[in-house]
């Protein structure tokens, strides 16, 4: 006899669902621990290398090989991009609203100015730092139900909303350093000229008064010079290799994507470095 065969199942075992599902749970609790800690440079690493694990080009090996990785850009990767999209969002609407409802009752209940409040219950840097986190995955979910060939008409809306959003949130984060922030970053480089022993004996840190460092969190507060905004520069790099991810090459293109992507990257550690 000559020809070939092929046994396959066309049956998911149980068991198979079952780690699926603790998977997403176990890389979702990893992905909070490390932003709670303040490793969101670990997190978009890893959301980076999801990216990646996710993206047309990939094969089925390194699909199995990175099958946790998806899970740090959203809990709700398993689902399909619409889920990543909705979930993520209703993930950082709903902290939003829980952290600025326990400021508020923490305001009354001890009897302080709203400074002093927020100050004391991290608000708002805990929510940015949750919409930080949030943010790539809300972005590529929206550009991969775009790029879908057969996306319905609420997977386009999405997509759509999605992309504006992601557009939207490293540039409010831009008017916020520059409107609000503004005046004490540009202070710095007058302290920044002074003696040694002046800046040693400076009283309020960096540039910012202490509550002002709790409220807006050391990624907003702490950057020195050029480097102020670069709390959402990585961000906004990897938004755009989430971009060149998203499209579907045609066949023997997908070393073009790749090399698009290092270029992307390469470019945007040069601009750091």
């Amino acid at each position: 006899l000559l020809g070939s065969f092929t046994i396959a199942s066309n049956t998911l075992p149980a068991s198979a669902s079952a780690l699926s599902a603790i998977t997403g749970v176990v890389a979702g609790a990893t992905a909070v621990a490390v932003v709670v800690t303040g490793g969101l440079g670990s997190i978009l690493e890893m959301q980076a290398l999801g990216v990646f694990a996710r993206m047309s080009c990939a094969s089925a090996q390194e699909r199995a090989s990175t099958v946790a990785l998806p899970y740090f850009l959203s809990v709700f990767a398993a689902l399909d991009p619409l889920w990543m999209v909705v979930g993520n969002a209703l993930l950082v609407a709903v902290f939003g609203c829980v952290h600025c409802g326990v400021t508020a009752a923490f305001q009354r209940w001890r009897g302080v100015d709203a400074a002093s409040a927020w100050a004391a219950m991290r608000f708002p840097s805990l929510t940015y730092v949750v919409a930080h986190a949030m943010h790539l995955g809300i972005f590529f979910g929206s550009v991969f139900a775009l790029a879908m060939p057969d996306s319905r008409a609420q997977y386009r809306v999405i997509g759509v909303v999605g992309v504006l959003y992601g557009a939207a949130f490293p540039a409010g984060v831009c008017y916020l350093i520059a409107r609000h922030t503004g005046a004490s970053f540009t202070k710095y480089w007058q302290f920044s000229r002074k003696p040694l022993h002046e800046r040693l004996l400076y009283p309020v840190g960096y540039w910012h008064p202490a509550a002002q460092q709790r409220m807006h969190g050391s990624m907003l507060t702490n950057m020195r010079g050029s480097h102020v905004y670069w709390c959402v520069f990585q961000l906004s790099v990897l938004c755009v290799v989430c971009l060149i991810a998203a499209v579907r090459p045609p066949v023997g293109g997908c070393h073009v994507q790749y090399f698009c992507m290092a270029a992307v990257l390469l470019a945007g550690a040069g601009v750091v470095a």
